[in-house]
């Protein structure tokens, strides 16, 4: 008989083809083929068990082959959630359960529509998209405000799709079916001649539009294409019409038109055929947005209705008679009037747009000092005296120590000048979050102003506030060298603010001579006024975030497990899907779909919406991959359908049972060697914390590059599997997961480590790097299915060279096991490994009965825990046990025997 030693230094000479050999035997390649055709057509885990030939090849293949008879034992191994740690496998001691577990999909979520996270995401950039259209608004607003004042001929505008779109949205027009020369004609266009263009051929969005430009007839401009007026109308009327929500900067217009109008009302009649008005009021009060005006009228006249409903703030927010005359006796004294209010409001958001404008071509403090304009602005937003020298504000901008000495560290940090007054190079004075903070501070000062105007009775009260007075400079430009004096008396002499220059500032305030407050007239008192404006500013958003929550409580009420089994389901309306109709009016599905992902039913109809969700979005040859949008492939992403109009399995970068494969092994290997105390418990933590952030990490790959752009991913893979992060950098291993494996010439299969053959095959990457279903089986998938039968054919190997030489293989076994011992326990719990110890080392045969800790403290002295990670130094254990094996059981001493045993003395300096 061929020695043990001989037989293994062949087999392991030639690994690869020594398994090849087994592979092509007749009976094994038979085997092998049916377990291929077969294994995912399995229904269920008892149809699996039922199938004796399929059972019993996968039992093999993971060592399991003597507990084949325990049916009921494996199956609940096979149904475990190997994500809960308290699941039957999990449970085991012995981690071949675990991996047969994790080699099937029986334990997989069912198939769904939408997992949870894919839901959660959905609805996460639905919620999102109604924040984004502020934003867009925003954006676009200020990029029209500028790009405006540049224009000089009509061609300047039509000829620029963003100003072209931008006027076009505002009047509720579809920029897709208007020709830029139609539009050219619709702005020169004299909206007061019958026979213009605009009066003849457009409708009355067409007319408005026009009416908001000074073109001449032939496009050219005489000093600006708008005047301030038609600009604030077109942006107004932007910011009301475009965003599908009330947004913060549609609710200061809706406030500054309450403002300015609520004064003429001189009945409730007139009050409810304002719509914009009513809108405001049902807004602030909490009334839903169908709440008739009847009842409106009926609330604000009748204080008994009022309190029967709930509103009797809004009854008392009102001077009505109950015949909805002003009560006149509830008149008040004002110091602004609502139409003043208003006036100030718009005079204070052009100093912030004037500010906003001139900050960004500001190079150096000295431009910014030198503007007193804008150093008013600054003073006023940070709570500065209006009086400050010029000296001093420089230093509060440009010394840190100086400006934390006066207290006014927020105002340098506010701003990046250096020491010298200069900015660092590609440095705006005023990043845009440090322009919105500003802003921000700015617009509370005048917040602050409304809301304290309505107590003061005289204009002393006023001068005794210096937060408004400062608020006051500020907007109508009035210097810090005038005295407060003065500045009283502008506020209640005409004669003498015209003399000044600043009419405009005793316009803006209804003062007597006396320096008294004005009589209010009107349905609202000053206190009302603020009253109201202070529940809308609340409010306004809430209706809308009402809808919004319920549009998405509908939702996952509707995709709730089991409801959507096709996409016929998740097409059905509302109205036709249940019985319940409080949904009818709500967004249906595919709605909030199309929104979450920006984009519109003019984009994707019903119909495509259905031929999409039957594509495959992960196919480069696809349909959705042919549209090449990236807001549609994301979408279908978002959902789980087949060919067939059927839902089906999420699709995961990274299986969930291999995911906790991964986990596992991975802690193994962190913990490895490590005794009992402190040291292994944080260890421990970490490895916890590490997987759980594996976990959140691996949930926002879609692509290899995802993966590989993230260094606690790819450590943490290769440290699960035995392998050295430092050996493997981002480059090898792209050349590695975009090998073809099933070329035997690729760097897979030639250069790379053989464990890496596993990796590539568990995750569903194609050899692009792209997300790709194709390695997704209905029971296993291709790298299980590869594992299974590699493992097979490994174990028949075993098998059959065990026949010949039961050291061969122990030898063949030890080696297999060896990379994945992380703990001398393993060996001390396996027979089979231990005898492989025992005999290496010539151990006494009474040694398996002595205490467990002393079997593993003298175990320790003999193995070494990396040396078994170690292919090289693994291999040279295994010559040792081979030849000792050999000596033990007389099948003749070779030379290797006599080097490993230095002439018949045990060394146990080899490892």
């Amino acid at each position: 008989m061929i020695s043990a030693s001989m037989a293994y230094n062949i087999l392991s000479g030639n690994m690869k083809q020594s398994l090849d050999r087994v592979a092509s035997q007749a009976t094994i390649k038979r085997d092998a083929e049916y377990y291929e055709a077969n294994i995912n057509k399995v229904k269920d885990v008892d149809d699996f068990l039922g199938n004796y030939r399929l059972y019993s090849y996968a039992m093999k293949a993971y060592g399991l082959e003597d507990m084949t008879y325990a049916k009921a034992f494996m199956k609940k191994v096979l149904e475990s959630d190997l994500t809960d740690a308290n699941s039957f496998a999990n449970k085991l001691t012995d981690t071949r359960y675990k991996e047969f577990a994790a080699a099937f999909n029986f334990s997989a979520p069912a198939a769904d529509a939408q997992s949870d996270s894919q839901e959660d995401d959905l609805i996460g950039l639905y919620t999102q998209s109604f924040a984004d259209e502020s934003t867009k608004a925003k954006t676009e607003t200020d990029y029209y405000s500028s790009a405006i004042d540049k224009v000089q001929d009509v061609s300047d505008l039509v000829g620029n799709s963003r100003l072209r779109t931008y006027v076009l949205k505002a009047y509720n027009i579809d920029p897709t079916y208007v020709t830029k020369d139609f539009l050219a004609q619709v702005l020169t266009s004299d909206v007061n001649d019958p026979s213009s263009f605009v009066n003849v051929n457009g409708n009355a969005k067409y007319k408005a539009l026009a009416a908001q430009f000074s073109f001449n007839a032939d496009g050219t401009i005489n000093g600006a294409a708008q005047t301030a007026t038609q600009k604030n109308a077109v942006i107004e009327q932007y910011n009301l019409t475009v965003p599908s929500t009330v947004t913060k900067t549609a609710a200061e217009y809706n406030k500054a038109y309450y403002l300015s109008n609520i004064g003429s009302i001189t009945n409730v009649d007139e009050l409810i055929a304002d719509t914009r008005l009513t809108s405001y009021i049902k807004a602030a009060f909490g009334m839903s947005a169908n709440f008739s005006n009847a009842a409106l009228k009926t609330v604000l006249t009748n204080s008994s209705y009022a309190e029967t409903l709930g509103y009797d703030a809004a009854y008392q927010a009102f001077n009505f008679n109950a015949d909805g005359t002003i009560n006149s006796a509830a008149a008040s004294y004002v110091a602004q009037t609502s139409e003043q209010m208003s006036s100030m409001a718009a005079k204070a958001a052009d100093a912030t747009r004037s500010y906003q404008a001139k900050i960004a071509n500001i190079t150096n403090v000295d431009d910014l000092i030198a503007d007193a304009t804008m150093t008013r602005y600054v003073k006023d937003a940070y709570g500065m005296p209006q009086d400050m020298s010029d000296t001093d504000l420089r230093a509060v901008l440009t010394d840190s120590s100086y400006a934390d000495q006066l207290g006014y560290g927020i105002v340098k940090a506010a701003f990046n000048f250096q020491a010298d007054g200069s900015l660092p190079e590609s440095t705006s004075a005023q990043t845009s979050s440090q322009m919105r903070q500003t802003g921000t501070a700015s617009s509370d000062n005048l917040d602050y102003f409304q809301d304290s105007i309505g107590a003061i009775s005289n204009v002393d009260d006023l001068m005794a506030d210096t937060r408004m007075t400062s608020l006051i400079r500020s907007i109508y430009g009035v210097p810090g060298s005038v005295s407060d004096g003065d500045l009283k008396d502008m506020l209640i002499d005409p004669d003498f603010a015209a003399a000044q220059g600043f009419s405009e500032l005793n316009a803006a305030f209804s003062f007597a001579a006396d320096g008294s407050a004005g009589v209010a007239s009107g349905p609202q008192s000053s206190d009302q006024l603020r009253l109201i404006t202070t529940f809308y500013d609340a409010r306004y958003d809430d209706a809308q975030q009402a809808e919004i929550d319920s549009a998405v409580a509908n939702y996952k009420k509707r995709m709730t497990d089991g409801n959507i089994k096709k996409i016929d389901d998740f097409l059905k309306s509302n109205a036709t899907a249940d019985t319940d109709k409080k949904n009818d009016d709500l967004p249906e599905l595919y709605q909030m779909a199309l929104r979450a992902y920006g984009l519109t039913e003019q984009e994707v109809p019903r119909s495509m919406m259905r031929k999409l969700l039957e594509s495959d979005p992960y196919d480069p040859k696809g349909y959705v991959a042919s549209l090449k949008d990236e807001r549609i492939t994301n979408m279908v992403r978002a959902f789980n359908f087949g060919s067939d109009g059927k839902v089906t399995a999420e699709l995961e970068v990274l299986p969930a049972a291999v995911m906790a494969k991964y986990a596992t092994d991975y802690k193994s290997q962190m913990l490895m060697g490590m005794s009992d105390g402190p040291l292994k418990d944080k260890a421990s933590k970490d490895a916890t914390t590490a997987v759980d952030e594996f976990a959140k990490g691996m949930a926002k790959v879609n692509s290899l590059d995802d993966f590989l752009k993230n260094d606690k991913l790819t450590s943490l893979v290769l440290k699960a599997n035995g392998l050295d992060p430092k050996e493997y950098d981002a480059a090898t291993l792209k050349k590695i997961f975009t090998s073809d494996p099933s070329d035997p010439k690729s760097y897979l299969n030639t250069e790379a480590d053989t464990r890496f053959k596993e990796i590539v095959a568990d995750f569903n990457f194609d050899t692009k790097g792209e997300l790709t279903r194709a390695k997704m089986g209905a029971i296993q998938n291709v790298g299980a299915e590869e594992r299974t039968q590699q493992g097979y054919i490994q174990q028949m190997l075993e098998t059959q060279e065990g026949e010949k030489n039961d050291g061969v293989r122990l030898a063949l076994y030890f080696a297999r096991k060896a990379p994945d011992i992380t703990s001398l326990y393993t060996i001390l719990g396996d027979k089979a490994l231990f005898q492989v110890i025992t005999t290496t080392f010539n151990l006494p045969s009474g040694v398996s009965s002595m205490d467990v800790d002393k079997q593993f403290d003298m175990l320790g002295k003999f193995v070494s825990l990396d040396d078994l990670h170690d292919s090289k130094k693994l291999d040279k254990l295994m010559k040792r046990f081979t030849a000792m094996y050999d000596l033990q059981n007389n099948t003749g001493t070779s030379a290797a025997l006599t080097i490993l045993t230095n002439g018949g003395t045990t060394s146990t300096s080899l490892l």
